[in-house]
């Protein structure tokens, strides 16, 4: 008895199972055969190349919006702007109507883009050769007539950079839309959902730029009797370089080298390190060839050249006082210019020929002339090393005035390129600068 029950009570379950299936499969062919009738009713005699308008005098009205999705690059030097965003393009089409309840329901029909009418529009500023959008995404058709085009596209464009004030520099790129064949009475363009910004709801952060701000406008170049009106939709994206790297990076190293210059004033005037030691840490430097980073070095190189040159000619006058080891030179005082380190080379020379003209033997006169020359060059050396730290002494007084200079002028021209920099210490919150502008 249990068995005939639990037999009859699988014999149920498989039978219901099987008229499910069966209604599944006639809804689905149902469906099918809606969608392929509605497809054929809708496309008898309908022709993509002529503007979907009753009366060739009416306008085709295209709402048309922006999603920014990634900004990939900014080359500074080709000054372009690769970009990836969708492009949002609604139009009506009166042969594309129909009503649901004789189509089984369907509210919405996904076709190729090839199969309908569809605006040119184009990026007026792309600087790559390719026009046209990455993918061909399908078009979403409803009933009462309105097209729904949300094709993805990577764009190219050109964007004027200015590298001024590098790396704390503030770029304006605008991405400028319109029609490529028709005029604004034939195709009149229109703000998506009369939002006049860039949507930022899909936007996935850079890592190098923050966005400051994206609105849009719609132009409009009211036509005469020789032109007729014209419109177009420009984008604007304003974009601020992230300084956090750069600062680490090159800014501070910069910094801190140039401050490091101070220590060289310490060193001996003769020590020829003065001017190697700078010129060997700024020459890398150099390579950057970045402007304000450039302009900074430049600067601090020039006041420790006109420093280093004051050292430089102080050596060369205390070597000039080597002439004063003379053999024969009788004079013991200190030398106070090139006029008297004359006169002294002269009266040396008297000496030398009053002396020989004394009549001596010539053991007295070689014993002699060895003692003079002892003496004289005891004296002399005496002399010499006097006058060599009298001008050591100048030429650290010397260094130690361009060092308090140099470290005034190299501080007031730090900050004064620094401060010059605008948008230094603001800081871009971008979640929020994101939550502002977003909006489907």
């Amino acid at each position: 008895m249990d068995r005939n029950r639990v037999t009859r009570w699988v014999g149920s379950s498989l039978c219901l199972t099987l008229l499910l299936l069966a209604f599944t499969k006639l809804d689905k062919v149902s469906a099918s055969e809606d969608e392929e009738r509605l497809v054929r009713d809708l496309f008898r005699g309908y022709n993509k190349l002529i503007r979907p308008v009753q009366n060739m005098t009416q306008k085709v009205g295209v709402r048309f919006g922006l999603a920014f999705v990634q900004l990939i690059n900014v080359n500074e030097k080709n000054q372009i702007m690769k970009s990836n965003v969708w492009l949002r393009l609604v139009w009506y089409d009166y042969q594309l109507q129909w009503d649901e309840a004789d189509y089984g329901g369907i509210g919405v029909l996904r076709l190729p883009p090839d199969k309908v009418w569809k605006p040119d529009i184009v990026l007026f500023n792309n600087a790559d050769g390719n026009y046209e959008v990455r993918y061909k995404s399908n078009v979403l058709i409803y009933p009462t007539g309105e097209v729904l085009w949300v094709p993805p596209a990577i764009y190219q464009s050109s964007c004027t950079i200015d590298v001024t004030y590098f790396p704390f520099d503030q770029q304006t790129c605008i991405m400028k839309f319109g029609s490529w064949t028709f005029n604004g009475d034939q195709v009149s363009l229109a703000l998506y959902n009369n939002k006049n910004f860039v949507d930022l709801s899909d936007y996935w952060k850079s890592g190098t730029w923050d966005i400051i701000e994206v609105p849009a406008y719609l132009n409009v170049y009211e036509g005469d009797g020789n032109h007729p009106t014209e419109t177009d939709i420009t984008f604007y994206i304003i974009i601020r370089r992230k300084t956090l790297f750069y600062t680490v990076n090159l800014i501070l190293p910069t910094v801190l080298i140039s401050f490091l210059c101070v220590l060289v004033f310490y060193l001996p005037a003769e020590a020829g390190e003065k001017v190697i030691s700078n010129h060997s840490v700024f020459t890398y430097i150099y390579t950057a060839h970045i402007p304000q980073i450039f302009l900074y070095i430049a600067f601090n190189i020039n006041i420790f050249v006109s420093s280093a040159i004051g050292g430089k000619q102080s050596k060369m006058e205390v070597m000039e006082l080597s002439d004063l080891h003379h053999p024969n030179c009788k004079i013991n005082r200190k030398v106070n210019s090139g006029a008297e380190l004359g006169g002294i080379g002269d009266q040396c020379r008297r000496e030398s020929e009053s002396s020989d003209s004394i009549l001596l033997s010539p053991e007295a006169s070689k014993a002699t002339e060895a003692v003079e020359f002892i003496a004289e060059h005891l004296r002399n050396e005496d002399l010499y090393i006097q006058t060599r730290e009298d001008w050591k002494y100048v030429a650290m007084v010397i260094d130690r005035l361009q060092l308090y200079i140099f470290f005034i002028v190299t501080t007031a021209g730090t900050v004064g390129i620094l401060m010059d920099a605008p948008h230094i210490f603001e800081y871009v919150d971008q979640d929020r600068i994101i939550e502002i502008y977003r909006g489907k």
